[in-house]
């Protein structure tokens, strides 16, 4: 991996107020650019990013020892696990010492006589990976695994396990999976240095464990397979519903951008688990979980088991064009993608195995790498999110700015929040920019039309003078074509095929011109005192840029991201994000529109406040602003369950003065119609104020449509969706 000096990314979202959805974004660079663009510095204060590369597995040859009669011998132990593995096969084992439970990484001999499928689909369920590769310049999809004639076997050993060395003489490519156990649970990684490709075949992707721990659709032993979408969601089995479709498959973190697919990002967190009876097992993608996907079966599609694992991804499929009318044909990527991977595997049972279970010990897992901040201070008042639209630009014409709020509008809304109880806010000033929208670049150049630089500043200090906070919209990751004065040629990234990646008018910026400009905004914010930066794009997604000067991965993405977020907690005290991807927890203090709902891609059973549970105490979160619930009281609820705080996002004026400009999705925002509600509102949070800094410890449901959350002092919030009610329960009172 090179080193970051300077960075590039593109990127971007449609700033658009139904936010989430990410409609593009950014690649991370690692090399020093020179930028034309005047008053760019072209040497950035970053230091070297190097990635901690496992090493190729060389270790002495593992010797057996003794089998049991399955032909299983042990590689490895702790205090709690041993780890065993068959030399014939290549499966393992790992067992619980204390209750003797095994979980096993394919099914068993007796467990597979009933099965029917054969062929590939027979055989994958016996072998511990699935590997897809492609002849060189051919685009057909094929398929091998543990049990082909042709592989050689060999094993290394390790210090805590072993590793599985995998040649495929044929095909020309060799691999290792290496097996390990930790403190906490059991790990599996690939080396990139122990891959090798030789012949005309590439590797497309690999599946490591993809069975492990599969359970059949037994009433004796229910469960569930999660899945982090949305919040996060919950397969029950045995089915309880018709399954359609071909499974769950979804990228971590949206789908790859640069190859033209604008899908919205569906999986925040790179995680997964599956529920069997009283034990379950939560896995965290370690490394390489930027590139790489979650993937979901049911009973019924390849196999009579739910199963559930990551699919690490080598080389994307995208279409090259063939001439300019658009014919094109679907081919893969030439280089393969040379990053490390690893999953971490935590085991959990009785009252801890389930999703409440889960979240806690991701929870964990984020702070014992460093992932997430530290805890929240304790508060009389729970904050609320109000974002205030200035206006934006008319797309045609002579592109005239509408004024929605100005800067004096504003500080009359403050007021009178204020006046009404409201007794902290942070206020997010949207379109604050010179033309909006079609900013013509990136700079702190306010519109004159709102007040203009000292507007602004009497904005901030009228709100500091109420106890407010003020955050700055930024939109850094990518420009409009139709107004920006920045050359997509020049500044916008590559897409595979090498042109400048477009989304309609939308191009993504090169990630040194987003590192640039957020330096000079930072810069500028702290003199005008503002309290933060809410970025769109940056927390949202991540992508590549296949410009040969840079080459930037998904990983260099997000490390210049998170660089980025650090200093901007660092220097103003705040950064937030839309949507809020793992990777950059560790330095977000607010996140807005958090997810909330599931996508329905499939037949998800429930959905779960995974997500929340992680994270609440540690960073504050909104849901989806209180003026654009589809289903207001629900949507209410939701948020009450699942600890957010209050959020809308309102303007002075009518939104119908933005009705022609870009800021879109915008039905009824005016202030004086929303006031009493919002107040309404806070009050009804504000009930929660003293467990806005608490770890959430559970979550269940009582009836049907009745979920209680508990938290880390006993209290437990009970949601009645029936009833459109909630209540308090302190120490079991209420």
């Amino acid at each position: 991996m090179p080193n970051i000096k300077a960075i590039a990314d593109p990127g971007g979202r449609k700033t658009w107020l139904l936010g989430g959805l990410a409609l593009a974004i950014i690649v991370v660079g690692l090399a020093l650019w020179s930028l034309s663009s005047p008053g760019i510095s072209s040497e950035l204060d970053i230091p070297a990013y190097e990635a901690s590369a496992m090493a190729d597995p060389s270790g002495p040859p593992w010797l057996s020892g003794k089998r049991d009669v399955a032909g299983f011998a042990s590689a490895a132990r702790t205090g709690r696990h041993e780890l065993l593995v068959n030399p014939a096969s290549g499966q393992v084992i790992v067992q619980e010492l204390r209750s003797g439970v095994q979980w096993r990484s394919n099914p068993t001999t007796v467990q597979l006589e009933s099965q029917t499928v054969g062929g590939i689909l027979r055989t994958n369920l016996e072998s511990p990976f699935i590997l897809e590769y492609a002849e060189q310049n051919k685009a057909q999809r094929l398929v091998v695994n543990g049990k082909d004639p042709g592989v050689k076997l060999s094993f290394s050993a390790t210090d805590n396990g072993v590793a599985a060395n995998y040649e495929f003489e044929k095909l020309g490519f060799r691999f290792s999976l290496v097996y390990g156990l930790t403190d906490n649970g059991f790990h599996v990684a690939i080396p990139a240095a122990s891959i090798t490709e030789s012949g005309p075949f590439r590797i497309l992707s690999i599946d490591p464990l993809p069975f492990f721990g599969a359970a059949e659709d037994d009433p004796a032993e229910p469960g569930y397979m999660f899945i982090p979408d949305g919040p996060g969601a919950l397969i029950r089995y045995p089915q309880q519903q018709k399954r359609v479709g071909a499974g769950y498959y979804q990228y971590v973190y949206g789908p790859e951008l640069t190859n033209k697919s604008f899908d919205p990002v569906t999986v925040s967190m790179p995680v997964f688990g599956i529920k069997k009876g009283e034990q379950a097992f939560l896995a965290v993608i370690t490394e390489g979980e930027k590139a790489s996907a979650i993937r979901a079966l049911t009973p019924g599609l390849v196999s009579t088991f739910n199963s559930v694992n990551t699919r690490f991804i080598y080389r994307e499929e995208y279409n090259r064009r063939l001439n300019l009318g658009g014919r094109a044909i679907r081919v893969f990527q030439n280089e393969l993608l040379r990053e490390d991977r690893q999953i971490q595997y935590y085991f959990m049972e009785e009252d801890e195995a389930d999703y409440s279970g889960m979240a806690r010990r991701y929870r964990k897992h984020l702070l014992d790498t460093g992932g997430l901040g530290p805890a929240l201070a304790p508060s009389s008042n729970i904050p609320m999110h109000l974002t205030i639209v200035g206006g934006d630009t008319i797309y045609y014409g002579d592109s005239q700015y509408e004024i929605a709020t100005t800067f004096e509008q504003g500080e009359e809304i403050l007021r009178e929040l204020k006046d009404a109880d409201v007794h902290e806010l942070r206020i997010t000033w949207q379109n604050w920019q010179h033309k909006g929208t079609l900013a013509p670049d990136l700079r702190l150049n306010v519109e004159r039309k709102l007040g203009g630089k000292p507007g602004l500043q009497s904005f901030i200090d009228a709100a500091h003078g109420l106890g407010f906070k003020v955050y700055l919209n930024a939109v850094l990751t990518h420009a409009d074509s139709e107004g920006s004065e920045l050359p997509p040629k020049t500044y916008g990234i590559r897409s595979v095929e090498g042109d400048t990646l477009f989304d309609y008018e939308f191009f993504f910026l090169n990630p040194n011109i987003t590192y640039n400009y957020a330096q000079e905004l930072i810069s500028e914010a702290a003199v005008l005192q503002a309290d933060g930066i809410h970025y769109s794009g940056i927390g949202e997604t991540v992508f590549r840029d296949y410009n040969p000067r840079f080459a930037y991965t998904r990983n260099d993405t997000a490390y210049l991201y998170n660089r980025i977020l650090e200093q901007t907690q660092g220097t103003l005290g705040a950064g937030s994000a839309y949507l809020g991807n793992a990777y950059a927890l560790r330095y977000l203090s607010d996140i807005q529109q958090f997810p909330g709902e599931t996508h329905q891609y499939y037949a998800i059973d429930e959905t779960v406040p995974f997500y929340p549970m992680a994270v609440h105490g540690h960073i504050t979160y909104s849901m989806v602003p209180g003026n654009l619930r589809s289903q207001y009281d629900d949507e209410f609820l939701r948020a009450i369950e699942y600890g957010a705080v209050p959020s809308f996002i309102l303007t002075a004026e009518s939104s119908r003065t933005l009705m022609q400009t870009k800021t879109w999705g915008l039905f009824t925002s005016q202030f004086s119609q929303w006031k009493e509600k919002a107040a309404a509102e806070y009050e009804s949070f504000n009930r929660l104020a003293s467990l806005h800094h608490l770890q959430m410890t559970g979550h269940s449901k009582r009836t049907e449509g009745v979920y209680e959350t508990e938290y880390a002092d006993g209290t437990v919030v009970v949601v009645d969706y029936n009833e459109k009610t909630f209540r308090v329960e302190r120490g079991g009172g209420t």
